[in-house]
């Protein structure tokens, strides 16, 4: 097996390859001058199996890019070519919201599914996309790593899921924690006040973790942390796997009370402080 880097994955393949002890490999990357993507590979590839690390920070580019090193290792000789994409782009739009739109993830994998042999992630928004596809699609879950980086920097914590799609993300890290775990509620008071809560517990005097898949421009997290705060809660940290934060989205966050925001290298932004090499690593080899 031979670890292959995207251009924005390199220090994370790189920790995979020293997690699998096994090489990586040289890859040169530029621009034609119409900005079209070159790829090569300058190692000598003798490996049946190449593993792409490569997350899909930059969509559109991350995409065109993976496609472009599975047909150049190809080239190579190596017969089974996995694509590891932490951060799997295009993953949120996968079912029709309004008529005439493409279920974009479904289109993707048709053609990952003619290229590769087998894709892993990370905690993709929803994990019925894998019927999407008809090679393997494994998912590894990075939330218990996020959990591990916290346990000693709250007292007495219950942990949050923003709502009732990311309650399975509380329960997993209050497991780790060894506490409760609830979900935000909204619930409107009159047509210009909304309330959001958590729906069965009591943030008073307590330390807060909330946790998600994704946090993006930060506008729902940041609105609950300022009424828990108003609610009695004490220290509030923001945690996610997917650290995409657009634009404000941290200034944001921090002016609504919260004292930390941590992400995972998933997905490369000043957040990042919690490495899944090892979370995909063990998935590489298991799968």
């Amino acid at each position: 097996m031979i670890i292959v880097p995207g251009s924005k994955s390199q220090e994370l393949a790189y920790k995979v390859s020293k997690a699998l002890d096994v090489e990586m490999a040289r890859v040169e990357f530029k621009r034609f001058p119409d900005n079209e993507i070159y790829v090569r590979i300058l190692s000598e590839v003798n490996e049946d199996e190449a593993v792409i690390v490569s997350t899909q920070r930059e969509q559109n580019d991350a995409i065109v890019e993976a496609i472009l090193l599975a047909d150049a290792l190809k080239e190579c000789g190596v017969k089974e070519i996995t694509l590891v994409a932490p951060y799997l782009a295009y993953a949120r739009q996968d079912k029709l919201f309004n008529p005439g739109e493409a279920i974009s993830i479904r289109a993707l994998a048709k053609i990952y599914s003619n290229i590769f042999d087998r894709v892993i992630t990370i905690n993709p928004h929803e994990e019925h996309i894998k019927e999407f596809f008809t090679i393997p699609f494994i998912s590894g879950d990075a939330v218990p790593k996020l959990a591990e980086y916290v346990k000693d920097k709250l007292n007495d914590p219950i942990v949050l899921g923003p709502d009732q799609g990311a309650l399975r993300f509380a329960k997993v890290a209050a497991e780790v924690l060894g506490t409760e775990y609830d979900y935000l509620e909204k619930t409107r008071i009159s047509p210009t006040e909304i309330k959001i809560a958590p729906k069965s517990l009591d943030v008073k005097d307590r330390d807060v973790l909330i946790v998600d898949d994704i946090i993006s421009t930060g506008g729902t997290v940041a609105t609950a942390a300022k009424m828990l705060k108003e609610q009695g809660a004490n220290e509030i940290i923001a945690a996610c796997v997917h650290p995409v934060l657009i634009g404000d989205a941290l200034n944001k966050l921090y002016f609504s009370g919260i004292k930390e925001v941590v992400g995972t290298n998933t997905f490369s932004s000043e957040v990042s402080r919690v490495d899944v090499s090892e979370v995909i690593a063990k998935l590489i080899k298991e799968g």
